[in-house]
């Protein structure tokens, strides 16, 4: 059994990866937290009481194996109409009235789809609360998408914790157990990845399970996040909410990109005060730095490849296929 944990744009990724590696048992923990854009709408309709929908439903339907159907829902749900409404977070807040749960979403949506889900999607808890923030100067914030708002100040963040105490979705604890592999996915070190770890009762299971773990750092940094960092910053961060050996840590080669578009990708991103998360060679843990980058030539942006991750996934020995 592999479990996936982040949120935002990487999750996806590697889940599709893994499907494509031929991987069936996924399960992927997902936040529940965001309050950005059309979820933050939603959520502020709502006075906060609905849980927050746009990562489930991005990795839900990345566990679903490619066909026309498929695509037609990816259309669908990425709709938004003239407000910038999105038709998914809506279809998906019905779909959880209607199951009862958000934990029970999967299961009635392959149902009506007759959609071939290689895993389920998880949410890591099954209360509605804010993520909150501190930064090295001392202010503090309410809401996730304050993160994104400052993602270019150099008043990096110092510290995440969630509004209100929660109890982790007993679900979440029980794969983390049962796990082969845990694999912590590309995307934002506080909002996406560390907020994994603040229900209570994710810290003990994350700290027992005998799973083997896999980090996947970022390609680029983000300002307020990871400015100047390297893999073992990235460990640094990660051990002060839980005390875990990582037994890969998988950075981005970029020697496959051109030099020159390569010169101007990064130029782009200095605009940013984004830069490459730095490899430290004498790093305490075990790094591979792989061929993994997809190159967006019209934007200036790097992604991970889809194709080149399951290239790798298929030839990892963690864990074998179902």
């Amino acid at each position: 059994m592999i479990v996936t944990m982040g949120g935002g744009s990487g999750m996806p990724i590697v889940n599709q990866a893994l499907v494509k590696a031929g991987f069936s048992d996924i399960n992927s923990i997902v936040t529940t937290f965001d309050s950005g854009g059309d979820t933050g709408r939603i959520r502020t309709d709502e006075r906060g009481l609905v849980l927050a929908f746009s990562d489930y439903w991005r990795s839900l339907m990345s566990l679903w194996n490619d066909g026309e159907q498929k695509k037609h829902w990816q259309e669908m749900l990425k709709y938004r109409d003239g407000r910038g409404r999105n038709f998914g977070n809506l279809f998906f807040q019905f779909m959880a009235e209607r199951a009862g749960s958000l934990s029970k979403v999967d299961s009635l949506f392959s149902t009506l789809t007759q959609a071939n889900l290689c895993g389920r999607v998880i949410p890591v808890a099954l209360d509605p609360v804010d993520v909150c923030f501190a930064t090295k100067s001392g202010k503090k914030y309410i809401g996730e998408h304050n993160m994104d708002d400052q993602r270019m100040s150099l008043d990096m963040i110092d510290k995440v914790w969630l509004s209100t105490e929660i109890e982790a979705n007993p679900e979440a604890i029980q794969v983390i157990n049962k796990a082969d592999l845990i694999i912590i996915c590309p995307g934002s070190l506080y909002g996406s990845v560390l907020t994994n770890f603040l229900p209570r009762g994710m810290r003990g299971v994350m700290e027992k399970t005998s799973a083997k773990k896999i980090l996947f750092t970022n390609i680029m940094s983000v300002c307020n996040e990871t400015n100047g960092f390297d893999q073992d910053n990235y460990v640094e961060i990660i051990n002060k909410y839980i005390k875990v050996k990582f037994d890969e840590i998988v950075m981005s080669d970029f020697k496959s990109v051109n030099k020159k578009l390569l010169n101007n990708i990064l130029e782009s991103y200095a605009n940013e005060h984004s830069r490459p998360i730095k490899y430290h060679n004498k790093s305490i843990s075990k790094t591979s730095i792989i061929d993994l980058l997809a190159v967006d030539e019209v934007n200036l942006r790097l992604r991970h490849s889809v194709d080149k991750l399951a290239k790798y996934f298929a030839k990892m020995d963690y864990v074998a296929k179902e």
